[in-house]
């Protein structure tokens, strides 16, 4: 090997310069993807300087997305329609994945100013503001619902959000009958629904009014959701308001927020029709 010291590098070497693990290039060999250009009788492995370049073209595959099998099937038979079809393939990934990624971010900027608008507002009151119109999407909630049934309703909430590519992690609320309040059945929720920017196709999508509305902050949790819930009506009936069909709860300050689901803050508003 002395003679070839100028073009070829050690395992370590050309691990060192590509900047991976020998065990990837080990595993790499395994899988049959990139092997060194030679193995002397004592099983060294010797990289060429000629390498570097296809290495880094494999790196820049997996970057993109691409398993290591079709890299590999790739290679085996590359060629330029191959590549101009491979790339439009991961170029339609990518966009998706961007598509994806903002989504997320747009979730998140919505939980940083909710959670930062409860610092300017008095949870001890129970008043009347106006809320812009909102679209939502929505999922049905299982009938009577205890706790056992909210958590499907919610995960199945999560599944159908995921379908539709819909970041709802960070922003789930329920809306539930104004006559089911009434009657004191706080848990049986008709809807679970995510805020969304624009309509879906085919999906079951709800145009929450603009208007005024009757809004509380719920600070202890939903064991004791009742009070609140029996302040807004008491309120209502007090101002001679005639209330919508459906209240929001919205959760402000939640498990990502809050020690103890006795500390959750939830927003819970009605759609105020007229007041007399």
């Amino acid at each position: 090997m002395s003679e070839n010291k100028k073009i070829h590098f050690t395992t370590g070497e050309f691990a060192k310069l590509v900047g991976v693990s020998k065990y990837t290039l080990f595993h790499y060999d395994k899988l049959g993807i990139f092997s060194p250009e030679l193995k002397d009788e004592n099983e060294y492995r010797y990289y060429s300087t000629f390498q570097v370049e296809p290495f880094f073209v494999i790196s820049s595959l997996k970057e993109l997305g691409m398993p290591l099998k079709e890299i590999n099937n790739y290679l085996d038979g590359r060629d330029p329609e191959k590549l101009i079809s491979l790339l439009h393939t991961q170029n339609e990934k990518i966009d998706k994945e961007i598509n994806r990624l903002v989504a997320i971010k747009e979730v998140i900027s919505q939980k940083i100013n909710t959670t930062q608008s409860l610092f300017n507002i008095n949870t001890e009151k129970i008043f009347i503001s106006t809320e812009k119109k909102e679209l939502l999407f929505l999922t049905n909630a299982i009938p009577n619902s205890d706790l056992r049934s909210i958590a499907v309703s919610f995960a199945n909430h999560i599944k159908r959000c995921d379908e539709y590519n819909i970041a709802s992690r960070f922003s789930v609320g329920q809306m539930i009958n104004l006559k089911n309040i009434c009657k004191g059945n706080y848990e049986s929720y008709s809807f679970f629904y995510t805020k969304i920017s624009s309509s879906l196709p085919d999906a079951n999508v709800y145009s929450k009014k603009e208007g005024d509305y009757l809004i509380a902050y719920h600070t202890t949790g939903y064991d004791s959701i009742e009070e609140t819930y029996l302040k807004m009506l008491g309120f209502a009936n007090e101002n001679k308001l005639l209330l919508d069909n459906y209240f929001f709860e919205d959760v402000i300050l939640d498990e990502l927020s809050v020690t103890g689901y006795e500390n959750f803050v939830i927003k819970i508003s009605i759609l105020i029709r007229e007041s007399h």
